[in-house]
């Protein structure tokens, strides 16, 4: 969702070089995007993604592991574990600035041990409850976002990925005022969908939020799937970081799923 996130949507994430340079042919494609011409439909694609999705119902789930940060840096005892599953549905209609907003029900959740609560609240404030700051990590490559990142075609030596491209990508020198991602990203050859983000930074935190400054690392991988022929969403993520968020101070991991969409509102 395209809106203010509070300090609980960092939670939400809780709730992963250099490389032979090869020439990349930049095009100025519909709508002024002025990069490699699959990372201009990977954009269009996203925004496309992101729309269908803010316009459906669908459950998130997350595995968050919070362990204690030794003074040498390693990680320590395992002192929070904790598993939530939400159900995200959008309201009927927009708030006053035209956007989106979503309600969300809790339907199942843990205590800090990882003990199942025999009696679940659905109104119980989680890190699911706002979009915001995992749109950073699912959709980093928002028409948007283009003109603020440089992109680099590397080889792809992947089996995985045989035959599809692969490119890094990061915020130009000087972009300052919008929070972008750093990383890598591989897109179909053809069509320019999004296969699989590789993120290995956040950047301009305090832009977005001044409690996340404080989280100092994230990397994350996020593999998409396909949805009615078209759409590319992020169904899985895993990854982990290091965090000085007050409450949430450690080396932390998770693993992050979502699905079950269903449309529920039209397209405009």
């Amino acid at each position: 969702m395209r809106k203010k996130a509070t300090w609980w949507s960092f939670f939400a994430l809780i709730c992963g070089f250099l490389l032979t340079q090869i020439p990349t042919t930049f095009v100025l494609a519909e709508g002024g995007c002025n990069a490699p011409e699959l990372i201009c439909k990977a954009a269009r694609n996203q925004d496309i993604s992101l729309t269908f999705r803010d316009r459906c119902s669908y459950e998130q789930r997350a595995h968050i592991e919070l362990y204690k940060k030794e003074k040498d840096g390693s990680s320590g005892k395992l002192e929070k574990l904790r598993e939530t599953t939400v159900k995200v549905e959008p309201s009927p209609t927009p708030d006053e600035t035209g956007k989106l907003l979503v309600n969300n029900r809790v339907v199942a959740d843990t205590d800090d041990k990882g003990k199942p609560k025999g009696k679940v609240d659905p109104n119980a404030r989680t890190g699911l409850a706002s979009g915001a700051f995992l749109d950073l990590l699912f959709f980093p490559l928002l028409p948007e976002k283009i003109s603020n990142l440089e992109f680099e075609e590397l080889p792809n030596t992947n089996e995985r990925y045989k035959g599809e491209k692969l490119f890094r990508f990061g915020p130009k020198p000087g972009a300052s005022n919008l929070t972008l991602a750093s990383g890598k990203v591989y897109v179909n050859a053809q069509t320019g969908a999004v296969l699989t983000v590789q993120i290995e930074g956040l950047h301009n935190l305090k832009t977005f939020d001044k409690v996340l400054e404080k989280l100092e690392r994230v990397v994350a991988t996020i593999d998409y799937s396909e949805f009615d022929s078209k759409y590319r969403m992020p169904t899985l993520a895993t990854g982990g970081g290091i965090s000085d968020v007050t409450r949430f101070k450690g080396i932390f991991k998770f693993t992050f799923e979502e699905g079950k969409y269903v449309q529920v509102l039209k397209l405009q």
